[in-house]
């Protein structure tokens, strides 16, 4: 999905058009899912259905937190970074049809991500001066999964401060740009259909095949 320094441009805009929302936890939320250990399927609520699908369960989301979504800024920013990974996956695999599969892509992709995170900074001049809140284990967000903060925090720290070089492979400047660019609108759609109690997004529309199950019932 999105690199970490993606994310909190996308974030870090739409605070700004929110500015009652608190800063912290809502850059803090923002990044979260990433943190989860395990991969996917629990931090991004992760879902495989009968009809041979995956997506990810902004309905169960709402559902379990909708409360706090409309009052707590780490409940609203972690639930819209499962909309800009969806968003995402359309973007890189049906817009410009990446193929993970062949032996080292997805490595080369992350490789793209730490070439441009220098980029990505000084465009959209990122700080992170969020903290983590103590007992954060404690968050009723964070019980159903593991999440290593200390770890995901160390390697934000280095997207900042260290810097890599090289040609990129795959993913460009203008992609990431476009990415962010488009993510914005339904991210503030998203959030306005939070306001009337209901969702924007229709994540079936957004499924994708599970590999070797398409179509299984």
């Amino acid at each position: 999905m999105g690199s970490r320094i993606m994310h909190l441009a996308i974030a870090d805009s739409l605070w700004k058009e929110l500015p009652c929302l608190d800063r912290s936890r809502f850059l803090l939320g923002s990044l979260l899912p990433d943190a989860a250990e395990g991969g996917n399927t629990c931090g991004h609520w992760r879902i495989e259905r009968r009809d041979g699908m995956r997506t990810y369960d902004l309905t169960g989301f709402r559902k379990q937190y909708g409360a706090a979504l409309k009052r707590d800024p780490l409940y609203l920013g972690y639930y819209l970074h499962l909309i800009q990974d969806l968003m995402f996956r359309q973007f890189v695999y049906i817009t410009h049809k990446w193929d993970p599969l062949p032996a080292g892509n997805v490595e080369r992709l992350h490789r793209d991500y730490a070439i441009l995170n220098s980029y990505i900074i000084e465009k959209y001049r990122l700080a992170f001066d969020a903290e983590v809140p103590p007992q954060m284990e404690k968050e009723p967000l964070l019980s159903g999964c593991k999440y290593n903060l200390k770890g995901f925090f160390l390697e934000l720290q280095a997207d900042f401060c260290q810097t890599a070089e090289g040609e990129l492979f795959f993913f460009q400047k203008e992609m990431a740009d476009e990415y962010i660019a488009l993510s914005l609108p339904v991210c503030r759609a998203e959030w306005n259909a939070l306001q009337r109690g209901s969702g924007f997004l229709d994540e079936t529309a957004l499924a994708w095949p599970i590999p070797g199950r398409s179509g299984a019932v």
